[in-house]
């Protein structure tokens, strides 16, 4: 485990919730463009790079776990409302902001840090786990604080939830640390974990607007994902 994966981890979603707070603006079409780039690079890392290890890892019972991982976003979402992906419906938060929307998403960053914390893999790709993961958390806290804004009028209140919510990956690493040995439990976390990345990413990518439809900017956003996913797993950044 790594210093800067821990301040990465922190900083991403804590600088998404700070921009969602600051910005003045409702309109949201950065934050779908920053979707698109985010679930071009998150679906790229792990087909090329997660998938292949996991399955050396645990072999082909690793399928029944990433199954398992996509249906567990569905239940998620379910109670998340689907803001970890850039859904935004304000009309649902009208009578104040649900618990039970806070705690879906905590325990989705959970668990993605507690992935993170068994070391489970070499470092190339947990580096390039520690970025997927964080740029899907930017974009997610963005998304919450936004709907924080709509709900609480007090600046102090809206800064502590996005900073609890910042803290839950890099908690989950640090526990998943003092769990080390058990480097099969973090093998099928891993898997699992994988499961929800591809649902995220292929919600993100094929949901992005109410259209269905691949705008000019939302496709080079893609493209610049695309690219940027192969070099981290071709080029092995450390």
């Amino acid at each position: 485990m790594q210093f800067w994966w821990l301040f990465l981890l922190f900083f991403f979603p804590f600088f998404g919730g700070f921009a969602g707070l600051t910005i003045r603006s409702e309109k949201t079409r950065q934050l779908k463009l920053f979707l698109a780039f985010s679930g071009a690079f998150l679906i790229s890392i792990t087909v090329l790079n997660l998938i292949p290890e996991v399955y050396d890892q645990i072999g082909n019972q690793a399928g029944y776990y990433i199954l398992g991982g996509f249906f567990l976003q569905i239940v998620i979402d379910f109670f998340s409302k689907g803001i970890e992906h850039g859904h935004l419906h304000f009309n649902e938060f009208k009578k104040g902001f649900p618990v039970t929307v806070f705690l879906a998403l905590s325990l989705h960053a959970f668990i993605e840090g507690l992935g993170l914390g068994g070391d489970a893999f070499s470092e190339a790709t947990q580096n390039n786990l520690v970025f997927a993961i964080g740029l899907h958390e930017l974009p997610a806290a963005f998304a919450l604080a936004v709907v924080l804004k709509s709900v609480f009028s007090k600046e102090k209140t809206n800064y502590f939830w996005i900073t609890l919510y910042s803290l839950m990956v890099p908690l989950g690493m640090l526990i998943g640390n003092q769990l080390i040995d058990y480097a099969e439990v973090f093998s099928t976390l891993i898997a699992i974990i994988i499961g929800v990345f591809l649902h995220i990413s292929t919600t993100i990518l094929f949901e992005n607007n109410e259209t269905h439809s691949y705008g000019k900017y939302k496709l080079i956003a893609i493209s610049i994902g695309l690219i940027v996913a192969l070099l981290a797993v071709n080029l092995h950044i450390h």
